[in-house]
């Protein structure tokens, strides 16, 4: 599992509060961001939650506009208390984070609750994994399968993924190979390379699904070629042993070579041993 902290969120735009919109483009488009603060702020005087969050992101830092994160936090809050959701999530990373403001993870946790319980997927994921890992909160694996679950039916890929490698080991639910199966697959499609290297393996491995190493080594390719390290160490051991793909060693080593610069430590062991 991975993937637990997300990128602040680009500036976004509500249809239904789309009166103030016409403008901000408008000054967008002029690189004026001054103006589209100026435009948010009116906005967000007059309750448009949308325009408090784009103050938020605004004041992480754009062109034009002098950052201040205690601005951004202010304006965060005012949009999550509006129950805009991407704000609670935003402020959430903040909280866990602890860089801009004293680190508090239980307000990180409501925080987060309050975003997925609006169908936020990425909140619900990394409340999920929070449940998961245990470092920050008690480990809890069934209600880290609850969250992934939300998580995935809010069309959150990675959150998808998670819930598949829970299936897969048993962590939380009953180890179930075919729910794995059809997660990593739904994930895959979706676009996580994890999750189409964890599919190679269980075809690789016959978990879920019959053994297949000839798919095994296309879907450990997708995920490689996507920098997912593990996919390019199992694909250069499909090369080595000639299973799916014809033997190799000369593709094996440049493999274990990019999953070695890619960090993953295995693969630098695997090149020495192979050289």
């Amino acid at each position: 599992m991975k993937k637990t902290i997300f990128a602040i969120v680009i500036l976004v735009t509500i249809v239904a509060q789309a009166g103030y919109i016409k403008e901000s483009v408008a000054a967008h488009k002029k690189g004026d961001n001054k103006k589209v603060a100026s435009i948010y702020q009116e906005a967000c005087r007059d309750g448009k939650t949308s325009a408090c969050y784009n103050l938020g992101v605004l004041y992480m830092g754009t062109k034009g506009i002098k950052k201040d994160t205690n601005r951004s936090v202010k304006y965060y809050s005012m949009a999550c208390d509006g129950n805009f959701s991407a704000a609670c999530y935003n402020l959430a990373l903040i909280y866990l984070a602890g860089t801009i403001v004293e680190k508090d993870v239980k307000k990180s946790v409501l925080l987060y609750d309050q975003a997925c319980s609006a169908d936020h997927g990425a909140a619900c994921n990394n409340l999920g994994m929070l449940y998961a890992k245990g470092e920050d909160i008690p480990k809890d694996q069934k209600k880290a399968v609850s969250y992934f679950k939300k998580s995935c039916n809010s069309f959150d890929n990675v959150g998808c993924s998670n819930l598949a490698y829970k299936y897969q080991h048993g962590e939380g639910t009953a180890q179930s190979y075919q729910q794995a199966f059809a997660f990593y697959k739904k994930s895959c499609d979706g676009g996580v390379p994890m999750a189409c290297g964890n599919l190679g393996y269980l075809y690789e491995n016959a978990q879920g699904v019959k053994k297949n190493p000839k798919k095994a080594a296309e879907l450990y390719k997708i995920a490689c070629d996507r920098n997912y390290a593990r996919g390019c160490n199992n694909l250069a051991i499909l090369y080595i042993k000639g299973s799916g793909v014809k033997k190799d060693s000369k593709k094996s080593k440049e493999l274990f070579g990019k999953t070695c610069k890619l960090g993953l430590k295995v693969g630098c062991e695997n090149l020495k041993l192979l050289k």
